[in-house]
């Protein structure tokens, strides 16, 4: 396997203020950036050559926030993303291959539907057990048989932080909401492994495909377990920051589990905690009550238990990984993980969707990372437009974040946005509503190319504490990269970047110095 070459491009944007036109690497190592007459003098004639005079090389770009294992297993299952209306969800439903018994899928978004999420009609088209997630994956629809097989019943208590909606009558409507979904969820079919593994593969290569070098993966340990066995088998070829479940706490501070430690390929995170839910559930926790409501939406961990968690997963090394959306979530999130002991790497937050002006700063004061996901924005401007009113100048402001000094980490959330990071840079720089209905939304918030790359190389490389390994290109650094044509539009800060680098493509992604994507 050679880990070695040269590529002469346009221009090579290293994430740390210097640039070129050439870079070569050798041994999985980047040994040097510069003129194309300096690299040729500097490297050995031995190692390949490519040429690739329109393009732009970056450092390979890191999802920040994914739920990949689950987005591999989805890519199978039912796809209820875009679905307009009720009749078109349950007629996609109605084509779905069961699953151990159950039809299962993801992605529906009943915000712009007239006729809402209920059990009946998912009746009529399978007997069997459905369970259908939310596209933001805080609510689930559900039909008789499954609320039968989970024992959810008219008497059945709302846990603490979820919803099991009702109808007049009292009885469930097959919608349940936040920590009333994990009802359902020791009831699923649990996949093969064989499955897993092989759907990961698959997703590995739609990764290489994006320029994607690494991922900041967010589940189950089952996920964490198939990345290993990958790794074992010398076929893992994404950086992997794992942050698991609290959940897993006790086991994982018998494990010694150490925030920071790994190898080349897999590090180890820190454990994941909800403070609220979704702006689209109307669950997100906000200081103020939705426009025209009285609700606030909820806090799905109470405080003594979070503060618990943060603390004793501290006290073993382990650092915290905490959900917050709504601006009171935010604000309890800063409160708790300011207080937290350092480990080995950041705290850090997750979404970071709706901030308070007041606590705009305080994440960067204390050195905790804000892990946003820009695509969100694509679909989620009518809902703050309509949730939050004039309070939503504090979503989504990526550069008033950044001014404010904090750092920012980019990704995707998939399966609830895609992985294709040009979508995320594309609502950086342009914020116009993914059906064009908005554009330009709160302009004044748009960032540069430069500021969106570096959410995707250098900040994901600080909050997984590898940053004197990767995120820039410069000698000593991994050779990981991205090499991407057609964007040269978008290098011009302006009206329509982001469109513009979201019409260019990649055409060749390089992990540990490994050719892993041509295109």
């Amino acid at each position: 396997m050679n880990l070695g070459g040269v590529l002469h491009a346009r221009r090579v944007w290293t994430g740390d203020g210097r640039s070129g036109e050439s870079i070569w690497w050798d041994k999985g190592v980047i040994q040097g950036v510069g003129t194309r007459l300096q690299v040729e003098r500097a490297a050995p004639s031995s190692l390949p050559r490519r040429v690739l005079a329109g393009a732009l090389v970056t450092p390979g770009l890191v999802d920040g926030h994914t739920h990949f294992g689950m987005w591999a297993l989805n890519r199978r299952r039912v796809h209820l993303a875009g679905c307009r209306t009720r009749r078109e969800a349950v007629t996609r439903v109605a084509t779905g291959v069961e699953e151990g018994g159950w039809i299962l899928g993801q992605g529906w978004d009943a915000n712009g539907w007239r006729e809402r999420p209920e059990r009946g009609v998912l009746d009529v088209v399978h007997p069997g057990p459905v369970f259908l997630e939310s596209l933001d994956v805080h609510a689930a629809w559900v039909n008789s048989a499954a609320l039968q097989i989970a024992g959810i019943r008219r008497d059945t208590p709302d846990p603490y932080g979820g919803i099991i909606v009702r109808d007049g009558s009292g009885e469930p409507t097959g919608l349940l909401l936040e920590r009333a979904v994990e009802l359902i969820l020791p009831h699923l079919p649990v996949p093969p492994r064989s499955r897993l593994l092989h759907a990961i593969r698959e997703a590995q290569t739609l990764a290489h495909q994006f320029g994607v070098t690494g991922i900041h993966d967010v589940e189950g340990m089952e996920a964490l377990e198939a990345l290993e066995a990958l790794k074992d088998q010398g076929e893992l070829r994404l950086r992997v920051l794992f942050h698991p479940p609290v959940a897993e706490l006790p086991r994982l501070i018998d494990l010694k589990w150490k925030s920071g430690e790994g190898d080349a390929w897999i590090t180890k995170g820190g454990v994941k905690l909800f403070l609220d839910g979704s702006l689209g559930s109307r669950t997100a926790w906000m200081l103020q009550p939705f426009e025209g409501t009285r609700e606030r939406g909820m806090p799905i961990t109470a405080l003594a238990v979070a503060r618990e968690a943060i603390q004793s997963a501290a006290a073993a090394g382990i650092s915290s990984t905490v959900h917050a959306i709504g601006d009171a979530a935010v604000r309890r999130c800063l409160d708790l993980l300011e207080e937290a002991p350092r480990v080995g790497i950041p705290h850090r937050i997750e979404h970071f969707q709706t901030v308070h002006a007041d606590d705009l700063a305080r994440a960067g004061q204390a050195g905790i990372p804000v892990s946003m996901q820009p695509a969100h924005l694509l679909t989620d401007i009518p809902l703050v437009d309509r949730h939050l009113g004039v309070r939503g100048f504090g979503a989504f402001n990526f550069k008033s974040i950044a001014a404010a000094g904090n750092i920012i980490v980019f990704g995707s959330d998939v399966p609830v946005a895609s992985l294709d990071p040009r979508e995320g840079i594309r609502a950086a720089l342009d914020r116009d509503a993914a059906d064009g209905s908005v554009r330009g939304w709160r302009r004044n918030e748009r960032i540069t190319l430069g500021h969106a790359l570096t959410a995707y190389t250098r900040a994901p490389a600080y909050a997984g504490g590898v940053l004197h390994r990767r995120g820039t290109l410069a000698a000593g650094m991994d050779a990981d990269l991205a090499v991407w044509e057609g964007t040269e539009a978008a290098e011009q800060a302006g009206e329509g970047a982001g469109a513009a680098f979201a019409a260019g493509k990649c055409v060749l992604t390089v992990v540990a110095g490994e050719v892993v994507y041509a295109g």
